[in-house]
């Protein structure tokens, strides 16, 4: 099987880190938005907290993955 390009594994990672970004984000708003309009923190909003968290550090390892392939393209690879 054939190795992706540097530019496909540029372009897949940017689309996972703005997937992730996004995602996590929408949480994110979802979580302050109900904390803000009195609901207690438990049960499913801290399970909506918690996948926020997951989807800032899935977007931080795509971050990771996306400075390799620039590390690979400035040296020449």
């Amino acid at each position: 099987m054939a190795q992706p390009t540097l530019k496909q594994r540029k372009t897949f990672a940017l689309i996972r880190i703005f997937g992730g970004m996004v995602a996590a984000l929408y949480l994110s708003f979802v979580v302050v938005t109900n904390l803000l309009a009195g609901l207690p923190f438990e049960g499913s909003l801290i399970f909506t907290a918690l996948v926020a968290a997951v989807g800032y550090a899935y977007a931080a390892w795509y971050l990771r993955e996306l400075s390799a392939v620039a590390r690979e393209e400035r040296d020449g690879r």
